[in-house]
């Protein structure tokens, strides 16, 4: 009877510790599945952060009309990204117009999320040294003299190469080969100015000798006996 009582205490004990450690066991698996998931969670979260930190602002440009648009997309950025945010960074200015002034609109698009900047094309200014009226010179050329391309030789008044780029010359009339008087024109301004060329013929040189007497070479005091006169 103590024996069965014996074998039925110690087989109790053993179901207790057997319990124990697979409690234990239990309890162990439970904890380092709680630390992978707390890691896990981390790593998520500093994955969304980074994410989030990444801060894309773009300037709102000017620009004279008909100039190139920039197709470096750092040009658009007013803040600092890092290169790999920069190499995924996508530019839109299809809907500019560089031709008409006005107020366009431009994107930057960085992992589905789209920045919007502002354009504003506006027309060239006018410089400071523009002159109100300009004057036009009388030419006058030989036959046959090649005309000076240079808007300069044409005008009164000291031009700057601005205002030069600013006017068109017109010799479209002038025949430098036929002696007579004509016109040309300059544009300028919005306002057309006409000035005369006069092509002459060529005068022929004339002797400064013309009208002087003709001199009469003496006769020679001492003449050589060897010497033939002169007939």
């Amino acid at each position: 009877m103590d024996k069965h009582i014996r074998i039925i205490t110690v087989s109790s004990l053993a179901l207790l510790g057997m319990l124990c450690i697979s409690s234990g066991v239990m309890y162990n698996s439970l904890q380092s599945n709680s630390v992978d998931e707390k890691v896990l969670v981390i790593v998520e979260q500093k994955q969304v952060s980074k994410e989030t930190d990444v801060d894309i602002k773009l300037k709102n440009l000017t620009i004279e009309v008909n100039t190139p648009l920039s197709v470096k997309i750092i040009d658009y950025l007013d803040s600092a990204v890092s290169d790999e945010v920069l190499a995924n960074l996508k530019l839109d200015t299809s809907s500019v117009n560089v031709t008409e002034p006005g107020t366009y609109n431009y994107t930057i698009t960085y992992k589905k999320k789209t920045y919007q900047g502002i354009i504003i094309v506006k027309e060239k200014e006018v410089t400071t040294n523009t002159l109100q009226s300009i004057t036009l010179k009388t030419i006058n050329i030989n036959i046959g003299t090649t005309l000076s391309p240079d808007i300069s030789n044409y005008v009164i008044e000291p031009l700057t190469d601005d205002v030069k780029s600013t006017m068109l010359i017109d010799l479209s009339k002038v025949n430098v080969n036929l002696a007579g008087s004509y016109q040309y024109t300059i544009t300028y301004n919005n306002s057309i100015y006409t000035g005369t060329i006069v092509v002459t013929e060529s005068q022929p040189t004339l002797s400064t000798n013309i009208g002087e007497p003709t001199s009469i070479p003496e006769p020679n005091p001492n003449p050589d006996p060897t010497q033939e006169p002169t007939t």
